[in-house]
């Protein structure tokens, strides 16, 4: 019988399991981004789910595992947020480098973690939001606006190149006369400008 349909001992009927483990992994969401990664505690995370703090444990083997959970599902909308489906690929890759900014600046901490190396998320949702880039870029070669090369390579260097915009953002550096959603704009210009194919003479 599945945990759907099986009942307590005072015949109400059991929570799904997955229904449970998306709940855990919200509250630690949103306790995450309230009270940082310390805040972040098994007891805390139950409480605000509304489940015992076994419930913890019997889904993710305790707070290490609930961390990477948390991390994951950050990938996974990550990944929906930076996809773009504009018909124009210059106007694609632009919607895809705002999407970034936008996830980064909604989920600081949680975004922080993602790339850190104390967490393990699952490396294939992890890699599939980096293939979500990867596919806008070969859209960009095949419209004419990105030049040719490994559309993987070039992926890399354009994320390395916003990921290091919104990490001074993030924490505080960049210099106080400069507005950082003007200066991220500029990023953006500047990555289409170096990925736009060399010029031919004659």
């Amino acid at each position: 019988m599945s945990d759907e349909r099986q009942a307590t001992r005072g015949g109400a009927p059991r929570t799904p399991a997955a229904q449970i483990r998306s709940s855990l992994i919200a509250a630690g969401r949103r306790i995450l981004e309230e009270n940082g990664q310390a805040g972040l505690t098994v007891r805390a995370v139950a409480s605000a789910a509304g489940v015992a703090p076994m419930g913890v444990y019997n889904h993710f083997d305790g707070k290490e595992g609930l961390l990477n959970a948390v991390v994951t599902d950050g990938f996974r909308e990550f990944a929906a947020t930076i996809a773009a489906s504009d018909d124009d690929p210059a106007r694609r890759l632009a919607a895809c480098g705002r999407g970034y900014r936008r996830f980064a600046l909604a989920n600081p901490t949680l975004y922080a973690l993602m790339f850190a190396k104390d967490c393990q998320p699952d490396a294939q949702i992890a890699h599939e939001s980096f293939l979500v880039l990867a596919e806008v870029i070969r859209y960009g070669q095949l419209g004419g606006v990105i030049r040719d090369g490994d559309p993987h390579g070039i992926a890399l260097e354009v994320w390395s190149c916003v990921h290091g915009a919104m990490s001074l953002e993030l924490s505080g550096g960049l210099p106080e006369m400069l507005d950082a959603e003007t200066n991220y704009e500029g990023v953006i210009a500047l990555v289409a400008r170096g990925l736009a194919p060399a010029t031919r003479v004659g």
